[in-house]
């Protein structure tokens, strides 16, 4: 990730080589340039910087980035704001969906088998029930 920074403040983010060439198009430059030579003409690395965990209640928007003078360098920066009720409820039925899509995996793979075996006489009720008390504890 890149910056075009123009008297200290981004003018473009992100800003990529080829935004740069595109911006001098009668100039024939190289497939790629040192990070140094790409400074001369205002662009600059972004440091990544992890983006906040948050829980479903939050969303979490990637900001300017800004200048670490502490550093030397700039860095990603991320705002954490309230997310809408209808955010937090689709959100909510998202997990709900993810998790009841989970749990049917683990029926088909885990209890199931048991069942069967168990109707040939291969397992026990008990051991088939025991599995499917485990899978619902797993994912309530």
């Amino acid at each position: 990730m890149h910056a075009l920074i123009e008297n200290g403040q981004v003018a473009q983010y992100p800003f990529s080589y080829a935004d740069l060439k595109a911006t001098q198009p009668n100039t024939s430059w190289p497939a790629s340039m040192p990070p140094e030579r790409l400074a001369e003409y205002g662009m600059f690395p972004v440091v990544a910087i992890g983006k906040p965990e948050v829980d479903y209640t939050k969303n979490v928007t990637e900001t300017t980035p800004a200048f670490s003078a502490e550093r030397n360098r700039w860095e990603q920066q991320w705002t954490v704001s309230d997310a809408s009720e209808e955010e937090i409820a689709q959100r909510l039925a998202e997990q709900a969906a993810q998790k009841d899509a989970l749990r049917s995996k683990a029926y088909q793979a885990e209890s199931d088998p048991l069942f069967f075996k168990s109707q040939r006489g291969e397992a026990t009720h008990q051991e088939w029930l025991d599995k499917v008390a485990e899978i619902q504890a797993r994912y309530p």
